[in-house]
């Protein structure tokens, strides 16, 4: 078996052929897709490794288009420096199905060879099977909006960092139950900012996820689409950028082209592979009105929170979303309403909105947009600043629920009394 290395370095095809050893040939060539034609048709060829390295990394990834247009029944592989960021997303971006790190081990290297050789031809189309966490507690979570302006995105950031805090927290008393009487190492430390949730922006307006949690979002969801075969706890510690709190965020790309290329099949796919990788996803689509991409999703996670408010246009808008999505086949049973921005004082009660929408009252959660907006306005989550505002206890409630934790339920709101019932009380005193 031979497999021909796209390299302008030696020394990476001297360490490559031993690390394959006697398992297969490796054929050095320039970084040329006219050089290569004559080795892409003969036979015994295996596998087409590109090296992404500095300073040839956009050489490589046009070499690597080329490969994928021309030559698409070849398995391609990416190289590079794990160190070296740009060329692994470099590599990440053109959809190689295996990545080996320069600066790693030779077991690995052939490993990858190894898996990729034997690998069985999977269709574009078919559903990836992947396995849940190992305790099977993986949760993920669709947030969905009738339109666009009702809250969802600020619910959905606060949820998945509260989540993440959570879990971080759990593997800290793990880790003082199991070291005791001796101070976290680095690799403890580092698994304790691991990513153990994720908020999945897929809401409209695009990328706003994105900035609450401060982060730029290079590596997006139709990346994580287009290298489905690719997604490992690697990639989602190496590719996937971070908030501060460790929660990892997959947006949609500033491109919004882009999105014809993401059928909702294959958003399901990405949700079902990170089950295998995170506790607990949240997922926002807020303004995502579109029942055929909302569907799949839905039928992936087995369950969606209808987040709405008290207005009448966003009552009318989530009952018409309610519509399309079940001439589709969702029932409501699937369904919990969280009425987001409640205010006492103003519109129709909880348990009418409920009523009116025909769905299971889950959550609600009080209207507390100035201090929002001021946590917001400086670069920071609300349940960072202040962690017993109202709308924070709310989000602590509804993640310690999906955690299966006990929740003491809050007493019901009481709204203030009005003129009416102040005279009428003092009149009662004979005041």
């Amino acid at each position: 078996m031979r497999v021909v290395l796209a390299t302008q370095s030696s020394v990476h095809a001297f360490w490559l052929a031993g690390a394959l050893g006697d398992d297969a040939e490796v054929v050095p060539a320039a970084l040329d897709l006219e050089q290569l034609g004559a080795y892409l048709s003969e036979s015994g060829l295996g596998v087409v490794m590109v090296d992404f390295s500095a300073p040839m990394t956009e050489a490589a990834a046009l070499l690597a288009a080329d490969l994928r247009n021309g030559w698409p029944g070849v398995v391609l592989m990416g190289a590079g420096s794990a160190a070296d960021a740009a060329s692994m997303l470099a590599a990440l971006h053109c959809g190689v199905t295996e990545f080996v790190n320069w600066d790693g081990s030779e077991v690995e290297a052939r490993t990858a060879f190894k898996r990729q050789l034997q690998a069985p031809v999977v269709s574009a189309a078919a559903p990836v099977s992947t396995a849940v966490t190992m305790d099977g507690t993986s949760l993920a979570v669709p947030l969905l909006g009738g339109r666009v302006g009702m809250g969802v995105t600020t619910l959905a950031v606060h949820l998945a960092v509260m989540l993440q805090e959570m879990q971080g927290h759990d593997v800290r008393g793990a880790g003082r139950r199991h070291h005791v009487a001796r101070k976290p190492g680095p690799s403890q430390q580092l698994h304790e900012k691991s990513a153990h949730a994720a908020l999945l922006d897929l809401g409209l307006p695009a990328r706003d996820g994105l900035l609450y949690l401060n982060v730029t979002g290079s590596y997006s969801f139709v990346d994580a689409v287009q290298n489905l075969r690719r997604l490992d706890a690697t990639l989602l510690d190496s590719a996937v950028e971070k908030h501060s709190t460790g929660t990892a965020a997959l947006a949609w790309p500033a491109d919004l082209g882009l999105l014809r290329e993401v059928s909702p099949t294959a958003a399901a796919n990405v949700i079902r592979t990170f089950k295998s990788l995170l506790k607990a996803q949240v997922i926002d689509l807020g303004g995502m009105a579109q029942a055929e991409f909302l569907v799949p999703v839905i039928r992936e996670c087995g369950q969606a929170w209808v987040v709405c408010d008290q207005s009448l246009g966003g009552i009318v808008s989530t009952a018409q979303m309610l519509r399309e999505l079940e001439s589709k086949g969702i029932e409501r049973s699937m369904l919990k309403l969280v009425l987001n921005r409640f205010n006492a004082q103003a519109g129709l009660p909880a348990k009418e909105v409920a009523q009116r929408l025909n769905l299971e009252l889950l959550h609600v959660v009080p209207d507390r947009g100035t201090a929002l907006l001021s946590a917001a306005s400086s670069g920071q989550l609300l349940s960072q600043i202040l962690r017993g505002d109202p709308y924070v206890t709310s989000v602590r409630s509804m993640a310690r629920a999906l955690l299966g934790e006990p929740v003491a339920m809050p007493a019901p709101a009481v709204p203030s009394p009005g003129i009416l019932s102040q005279w009428a009380k003092r009149l009662r005193r004979g005041e």
